[in-house]
């Protein structure tokens, strides 16, 4: 027995001697001499013996000790002196995917929101631009219900890995709870790694001196390869120096495009100010009240259904003619006074009498006979058709020399007479007829004749068109003022400011002579006098069916637009009616300053009650515009900022995105090709990457070669590189 009892002290000398001094024979042998030299002690009961040995093994563990210390510290030089190539995070990430995955086709998409919540504000994910996922692999566990995942997440910074452990405080009970056990591995620091695969255990040694071990994970194997590739590669040597050189060109790239993003977002303010000033203009009370008042200025009734409606239609015509050349003409032939005057021109005082006869002796007599003179007695102006003028000057000519002119004897004189008209006889008859008809005709000379419907579009429609246009000029004005000052307090620059304005100018006299137009060739058709007659309105004039015509207008001009936006899907509903009522408390306020301020009353009293109620609107919905914006913003950093881009590149891509002119409308694009419901915002989102990704792409086709570096980053982010080399 005794002899067994010895034969186990020895091997057991044996082997703790391999542990002490090196896993070696000749440190066996030593742990074997060492434990005789015990119990030779033991037996001679000698205290110096003993001192001796204790001695021995003191010094054992010094030297052991020593020569570990020494042997790790020229392991850790070696490390922090080796030559290794320039790296990026780009790089790395691919380095450690391909080291990762067995194929390209083994790669899986990383679910970002899953892994976000794994990562629960560790330090191994963050928003940094360089730290990139690369491999994900946890689950639920099977004996919960808890909403947590348990397993690994490898990212360009380290290795985080969670399992579930029993809790402690739960041991002895019956209802046993979980909880999650979090062991984070970092990059940085790590010089050399280990691992036992016949124990499944993973160690990890730092250049700090302190190891980390990982045991039963179930993937040491993957985390060992990830981890040499990032020692060989120099990664976790330069990890934080790489990192932080990338995190400020971040940050720095970050101001950039917070100021490109603030750049666009108030261009589209000032672009949604600017609309809601031209939409008050336009649907303004006092504009509404002037297009109104023009139907009985011009005479409606009479054009459309008297038998000398082309005489009516030729003033019309021709004091839109004089509005634009300047001469600020007054329209004074619906006043009826006897041998009064057509037109006047305030400019200059000239009084002008319109006569568009078949024959242009006709006319001259007609105006001779019934004497038109002004108040000095002198002979008005006689305007006669286009196509007669030189005729009627001939026959004024010799009205003079026979003395039938009042206060004229000089026969040179006679083209201080007569002007020349903007239409032609024919088309003064052309401008009684309506677009809304069809097959119409005229009689020139006694004979039927057939006119177009482009001969109508052009001279009906289009002298209509030209009234309204000139009725609304006096409110573009405003609105071009208003713009243009509300632009510059913004601080746009002078040039678009200018243009800004210039389009608040022509919108209103454009839709202003569109609205006109309708409403005065809809009522002078025979399909609105039929329409009036089957209503019980035979007696209602043409004028009144305008007007009527004119507020019908009036709310398609103020919901259209954004009904048919709607119902295409680039705005929301909640967004149809937030505009609508911005715009209808607008008109409201508008309408009760008008009415002591006229036009610019009008205008201002719409812009300040539109923007107020925006404003109270604001706190109960968010603008489409304004959720799309947020989600492009957000899609930029995660897409673009991963990408190793130049500055200019970036830059290029950001003015190109928010671009203050069309970043309107690809938030509108956003929204119709998704939402801003939960799911729909998520469409949204990947309609703004793919357009993000396209971006980037270009960027590096256009390049003039291709680098391993960059190929594998765009690889690796887009998931299929053909789109680039195609």
């Amino acid at each position: 027995m005794d002899e067994l009892i010895l034969i186990a002290i020895l091997i057991g000398g044996y082997y703790a001697g391999k542990k002490i001094f090196g896993n070696s024979k000749a440190a066996g042998w030593i742990g074997v001499g060492l434990a005789i030299l015990v119990l030779a002690g033991l037996f001679a009961s000698s205290l110096f013996l003993i001192e001796v040995v204790l001695f021995i093994i003191f010094t054992s563990l010094i030297i052991r000790w020593t020569r570990n210390y020494f042997a790790v510290s020229k392991e850790i030089r070696a490390w922090r002196r080796a030559k290794y190539p320039e790296t990026s995070p780009y790089k790395i990430s691919s380095d450690l995917t391909e080291a990762i995955y067995e194929s390209d086709d083994a790669e899986p998409d990383i679910p970002y929101n899953r892994v976000s919540a794994f990562n629960d504000n560790n330090d191994i994910l963050t928003e940094n631009d360089g730290v990139i996922p690369i491999y994900y692999d946890a689950k639920p566990a099977d004996n919960e219900m808890a909403f947590r995942e348990f397993g690994i997440l490898i990212t360009t910074k380290g290795v985080l890995y969670k399992k579930q452990v029993e809790d402690p405080e739960t041991k002895d009970s019956k209802a046993k709870s979980y909880i999650a056990e979090t062991t984070v591995l970092p990059f940085s620091n790590a010089y050399k790694v280990t691992f036992d695969e016949e124990n499944d255990v993973l160690t990890v040694y730092y250049a700090d001196r302190h190891t980390k071990q990982l045991s039963e994970c179930g993937n040491g194997k993957l985390l060992y390869n990830a981890f040499s590739t990032a020692i060989n590669n120099g990664w976790t040597r330069n990890v934080d120096r790489v990192l932080k050189k990338t995190w400020a060109a971040q940050k720095e790239s970050l101001k950039d495009i917070n100021k490109v993003i603030k750049k666009a977002e108030k261009s589209a303010k000032i672009q949604e100010a600017n609309r809601l000033n031209t939409k008050s203009a336009i649907l303004s009370s006092s504009h509404i009240n002037t297009l109104n008042q023009q139907f009985k200025t011009q005479q409606l009734n009479a054009r459309f259904g008297a038998s000398q409606g082309h005489g009516v239609a030729a003033e019309q015509a021709n004091w839109v003619s004089d509005y634009f050349k300047g001469f600020n003409p007054s329209a004074e032939g619906h006043s009826n006074v006897k041998s009064g005057a057509d037109r006047i021109r305030q400019m200059s005082g000239e009084m002008i009498q319109t006569k568009y006869y078949v024959k242009a002796r006709s006319g001259v007599n007609n105006f001779l006979k019934k004497g038109y003179v002004n108040g000095n007695g002198k002979l008005m102006t006689l305007e006669v058709p286009k196509d007669q003028y030189k005729e009627a000057i001939g026959i004024m000519r010799k009205k003079i020399e026979l003395r039938q002119v009042p206060n004229e004897t000089n026969p040179d004189n006679a083209y201080k007479y007569v002007k020349k008209g903007a239409l032609t006889y024919r088309q003064s008859k052309v401008a009684t007829l309506s677009i809304f008809d069809r097959d119409s005709t005229i009689k020139i000379h006694g004979k039927e004749v057939q006119v177009p419907f482009a001969e109508k579009l052009v001279v009906s429609a289009g002298t209509d068109f030209l009234t309204g246009a000139a009725a609304a000029a006096p409110m573009s004005v405003v609105n071009f003022v208003w713009i243009y000052a509300n632009n510059r307090w913004q601080g746009v620059d002078r040039t678009t400011a200018t243009k800004n304005a210039m389009i608040g100018f022509a919108k209103p006299m454009l839709i202003g002579g569109l609205m006109y137009t309708v409403a005065s060739q809809f009522a002078g058709s025979d399909l609105a006098m039929k329409t009036a007659a089957k209503l019980g309105m035979e007696k209602v004039g043409r004028d009144v069916i305008a007007k009527r015509t004119m507020g019908a207008l009036t709310v398609v001009v103020a919901v259209g637009p954004d009904a048919v936006n709607c119902l295409v899907g680039k705005i929301s509903f909640q967004q149809l009616v937030k505009n609508t009522a911005v715009t209808g408390a607008g008109m409201a306020v508008g309408g009760i300053l008008g009415s002591a301020v006229p036009v610019v009353g009008t205008l201002a009293g719409s812009v300040i009650g539109g923007i107020a109620a925006k404003k109270l609107l604001d706190h109960f919905s968010e603008d489409d515009s304004v959720i799309m914006a947020r989600i492009a913003k957000q899609e930029f950093i995660e897409v673009v900022m991963f990408m190793p881009l130049t500055k200019e590149e970036f830059n290029d891509i950001a003015q190109t995105v928010f671009d203050p002119k069309e970043a309107p409308k690809l938030f509108k694009l956003m929204f119709q090709n998704g939402g801003r419901d939960r799911e729909g915002i998520e469409k949204s989102r990947k309609y703004i990457d793919e357009t993000l990704e396209n971006l980037v792409v270009s960027k590096f086709k256009a390049r003039e070669s291709f680098d391993d570096e960059i190929i594998e980053a765009v690889r690796d982010e887009f998931g299929n590189f053909e789109m680039a080399a195609n």
